[in-house]
Protein backbone atom coordinates (compact mmCIF):
# COMPACT_ATOMS: atom_id res chain seq x y z
CA UNK A 1 0.00 0.00 0.00
CA UNK A 2 2.77 2.41 0.51
CA UNK A 3 4.41 1.55 -2.40
CA UNK A 4 1.63 2.18 -4.44
CA UNK A 5 1.28 5.42 -2.66
CA UNK A 6 4.72 6.53 -3.38
CA UNK A 7 4.23 5.96 -7.00
CA UNK A 8 0.98 8.02 -7.27
CA UNK A 9 2.94 10.64 -5.37
CA UNK A 10 5.87 10.55 -7.29
CA UNK A 11 3.78 10.74 -10.49
CA UNK A 12 2.23 13.28 -9.19
CA UNK A 13 5.25 15.67 -8.95
CA UNK A 14 6.66 14.11 -12.10
CA UNK A 15 3.18 15.08 -14.14
CA UNK A 16 3.21 18.60 -12.35
CA UNK A 17 6.66 19.47 -12.95
CA UNK A 18 6.19 18.45 -17.19
CA UNK A 19 5.03 22.20 -18.22
CA UNK A 20 8.40 23.64 -16.62
CA UNK A 21 10.74 21.80 -19.21
CA UNK A 22 8.31 22.72 -22.35
CA UNK A 23 9.79 23.90 -25.21
CA UNK A 24 9.67 27.60 -25.77
CA UNK A 25 8.61 29.04 -28.63
CA UNK A 26 10.98 28.36 -31.59
CA UNK A 27 10.79 29.13 -35.39
CA UNK A 28 7.48 28.35 -36.88
CA UNK A 29 5.89 28.19 -33.46
CA UNK A 30 2.77 30.53 -32.84
CA UNK A 31 4.47 33.58 -31.15
CA UNK A 32 3.17 33.57 -27.50
CA UNK A 33 0.89 36.93 -26.65
CA UNK A 34 2.37 39.60 -24.71
CA UNK A 35 1.28 42.73 -23.25
CA UNK A 36 4.15 45.60 -22.72
CA UNK A 37 3.83 49.26 -21.62
CA UNK A 38 5.44 52.55 -23.27
CA UNK A 39 6.86 55.27 -21.05
CA UNK A 40 3.89 57.34 -22.06
CA UNK A 41 1.93 54.57 -20.47
CA UNK A 42 0.04 53.12 -23.82
CA UNK A 43 0.27 49.23 -23.94
CA UNK A 44 1.06 47.10 -27.26
CA UNK A 45 -0.13 43.65 -27.38
CA UNK A 46 0.17 41.03 -30.21
CA UNK A 47 -3.26 41.23 -30.57
CA UNK A 48 -2.83 44.85 -32.19
CA UNK A 49 -0.23 43.92 -34.31
CA UNK A 50 -1.88 40.36 -36.28
CA UNK A 51 -1.99 41.23 -39.60
CA UNK A 52 1.21 42.90 -39.72
CA UNK A 53 4.92 41.44 -40.31
CA UNK A 54 6.56 42.41 -37.03
CA UNK A 55 10.46 42.83 -36.15
CA UNK A 56 10.66 42.95 -32.43
CA UNK A 57 14.01 43.69 -30.19
CA UNK A 58 14.21 42.79 -26.57
CA UNK A 59 16.72 43.97 -24.94
CA UNK A 60 18.07 45.03 -21.81
CA UNK A 61 19.92 48.55 -21.26
CA UNK A 62 23.64 47.12 -21.20
CA UNK A 63 22.62 45.39 -25.22
CA UNK A 64 21.02 48.12 -26.91
CA UNK A 65 24.18 49.01 -29.03
CA UNK A 66 24.82 45.49 -29.60
CA UNK A 67 22.41 44.87 -32.79
CA UNK A 68 22.77 48.55 -33.96
CA UNK A 69 24.27 47.20 -37.36
CA UNK A 70 20.95 45.38 -37.96
CA UNK A 71 18.70 47.96 -36.54
CA UNK A 72 20.39 50.60 -39.06
CA UNK A 73 19.60 48.46 -42.19
CA UNK A 74 16.19 47.14 -40.89
CA UNK A 75 15.74 51.37 -40.37
CA UNK A 76 17.10 51.92 -44.04
CA UNK A 77 15.07 49.21 -45.28
CA UNK A 78 12.15 50.58 -43.77
CA UNK A 79 12.33 53.84 -45.39
CA UNK A 80 12.44 52.83 -48.55
CA UNK A 81 9.28 50.68 -48.68
CA UNK A 82 6.07 52.37 -50.39
CA UNK A 83 3.69 53.68 -47.54
CA UNK A 84 1.28 50.50 -47.94
CA UNK A 85 4.27 47.92 -47.21
CA UNK A 86 5.24 50.32 -44.46
CA UNK A 87 1.98 49.79 -42.98
CA UNK A 88 2.44 46.32 -42.91
CA UNK A 89 5.22 46.27 -40.92
CA UNK A 90 5.65 46.95 -36.99
CA UNK A 91 8.86 47.78 -35.59
CA UNK A 92 8.97 47.08 -31.60
CA UNK A 93 11.40 47.71 -29.25
CA UNK A 94 11.29 46.68 -25.91
CA UNK A 95 13.24 47.09 -23.08
CA UNK A 96 13.98 44.52 -20.21
CA UNK A 97 12.01 46.72 -16.82
CA UNK A 98 11.60 44.45 -14.61
CA UNK A 99 12.65 44.64 -10.84
CA UNK A 100 13.72 48.49 -11.43
CA UNK A 101 14.15 50.91 -8.51
CA UNK A 102 12.87 54.26 -10.11
CA UNK A 103 10.20 53.44 -12.40
CA UNK A 104 9.25 57.08 -13.52
CA UNK A 105 13.20 57.70 -14.17
CA UNK A 106 12.58 54.51 -16.83
CA UNK A 107 9.49 55.64 -18.28
CA UNK A 108 11.42 58.86 -19.18
CA UNK A 109 14.40 56.71 -20.14
CA UNK A 110 11.63 55.11 -22.68
CA UNK A 111 10.69 58.04 -23.90
CA UNK A 112 13.37 59.52 -24.88
CA UNK A 113 14.74 56.44 -26.34
CA UNK A 114 11.52 56.26 -28.17
CA UNK A 115 12.61 59.70 -30.13
CA UNK A 116 16.39 58.84 -30.38
CA UNK A 117 15.13 55.51 -32.36
CA UNK A 118 12.19 56.85 -34.24
CA UNK A 119 9.77 54.40 -32.71
CA UNK A 120 7.68 53.96 -29.69
CA UNK A 121 9.54 51.90 -27.29
CA UNK A 122 8.43 49.80 -24.53
CA UNK A 123 8.80 48.46 -21.30
CA UNK A 124 8.80 44.70 -20.37
CA UNK A 125 7.85 45.63 -16.84
CA UNK A 126 6.88 41.92 -15.47
CA UNK A 127 9.34 39.79 -16.86
CA UNK A 128 6.48 37.53 -18.61
CA UNK A 129 7.24 38.74 -21.83
CA UNK A 130 11.18 37.38 -21.42
CA UNK A 131 10.05 34.31 -19.94
CA UNK A 132 7.29 33.38 -22.05
CA UNK A 133 9.81 33.71 -25.32
CA UNK A 134 12.64 32.32 -23.18
CA UNK A 135 14.26 35.76 -24.18
CA UNK A 136 18.22 36.21 -22.76
CA UNK A 137 18.08 39.37 -20.68
CA UNK A 138 21.61 39.74 -20.70
CA UNK A 139 21.67 39.80 -24.87
CA UNK A 140 20.20 41.81 -27.40
CA UNK A 141 16.94 39.17 -29.09
CA UNK A 142 15.66 39.51 -32.48
CA UNK A 143 12.62 38.05 -33.47
CA UNK A 144 10.47 38.39 -36.70
CA UNK A 145 6.43 36.97 -36.89
CA UNK A 146 4.68 36.68 -39.71
CA UNK A 147 1.23 38.31 -40.36
CA UNK A 148 -0.45 35.12 -38.94
CA UNK A 149 1.25 35.44 -35.57
CA UNK A 150 3.98 32.77 -36.42
CA UNK A 151 7.73 33.15 -34.98
CA UNK A 152 9.55 33.46 -38.08
CA UNK A 153 13.39 34.15 -37.06
CA UNK A 154 14.76 34.34 -33.73
CA UNK A 155 18.27 35.19 -32.33
CA UNK A 156 20.10 36.36 -29.52
CA UNK A 157 23.28 38.07 -28.99
CA UNK A 158 25.18 40.29 -31.38
CA UNK A 159 24.18 38.95 -35.04
CA UNK A 160 26.57 38.59 -38.46
CA UNK A 161 26.56 40.10 -41.36
CA UNK A 162 25.59 36.65 -42.97
CA UNK A 163 22.64 36.98 -40.36
CA UNK A 164 21.72 40.71 -41.24
CA UNK A 165 21.33 39.90 -44.91
CA UNK A 166 18.96 36.56 -44.27
CA UNK A 167 16.72 38.84 -41.79
CA UNK A 168 16.61 41.50 -44.61
CA UNK A 169 15.48 38.82 -47.23
CA UNK A 170 12.97 37.39 -44.96
CA UNK A 171 11.39 40.38 -44.47
CA UNK A 172 11.21 41.66 -48.54
CA UNK A 173 9.28 38.01 -48.82
CA UNK A 174 7.06 37.98 -45.86
CA UNK A 175 5.82 41.38 -46.71
CA UNK A 176 4.64 40.54 -50.02
CA UNK A 177 2.71 37.81 -48.12
CA UNK A 178 -0.85 38.56 -48.05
Amino acid sequence: MMRKYLSLVCAAIFCSSVPCFAAKPGVDAPAPAFKVVSGDKQTLTLDELKGRVIVLFYEAKRSIEQNRALKNVLNQFYVRQPQDIKNGIARVGVIDCQGVLFKGAWEAGLRDHSVKEGIAVYGDWDGKMAEDYDFNTDESNVVVIDRKGVIRYRASGALKEEDVDSIEKLLKSLVKEV
